[in-house]
């Protein structure tokens, strides 16, 4: 049966989406070309902007992926037992993994920022993260504003372990927010 051209369509915007993604987390949004994406998706730089009006586009969709796939997988792997802190030390030290791979780090916490501009940047991790945090944080009896500093930890951890990926620091920036965690469960507590 063939495809339509909408179907056609969602399928050529995947392909460079996807192939946009590993471009971006092997040679960064700067070392990256709309041409080595098409190549790479097997289409032309036409369609690249059938679909996007510039490389900057792209490379949103391509950010807003891995917020979905991120948002995939946390709620599921962080287990919804526990204690709000339980929940929130697991899901935080699950992110803090997936940082050390560039597709991850580098995509959403090197390039992100400069790529989309601070604004823009903080508004996709607003909208991706804040609402978990703060629901868990106001079951633990906390208010909205320990949700945005432990956001802002996790960032900056995050950030720190997608600059320097070694075992060892991931597993320190994961005990320093487990820290950080706790310490805010006392608070509220």
């Amino acid at each position: 049966m063939r495809r339509t051209n909408e179907e056609r369509s969602r399928a050529t915007r995947h392909d460079l989406v996807e192939a946009a993604r590993g471009l971006f987390a092997e040679h960064g949004y700067a070392g990256t070309s709309l041409a080595q994406i098409a190549a790479a998706a097997g289409t032309t730089t036409g369609a690249v902007y059938h679909h996007w009006e510039n490389k900057q586009e792209l490379f949103h969709a391509v950010v807003e992926q891995v917020h979905a796939d991120l948002h995939r997988v946390l709620p599921a792997r962080s287990g919804g037992t526990g204690t709000p802190a339980d929940r929130l030390k697991a899901s935080g030290s699950l992110f803090l993994r997936r940082c050390a791979d560039p597709a991850v780090g580098r995509i959403l916490l090197v390039d992100g920022p400069s790529v989309l501009g601070q604004e823009k940047w903080r508004n996709l991790d607003e909208q991706w993260w804040r609402g978990p945090a703060v629901a868990l944080l106001r079951e633990a009896g906390g208010p909205e504003e320990l949700a945005v500093a432990l956001l802002g930890s996790l960032t900056a951890l995050g950030q720190e372990i997608a600059h320097d990926p070694r075992p060892v620091r991931i597993r320190r920036c994961q005990q320093v927010y487990r820290t950080l965690v706790d310490a805010v469960s006392v608070q509220v507590s």
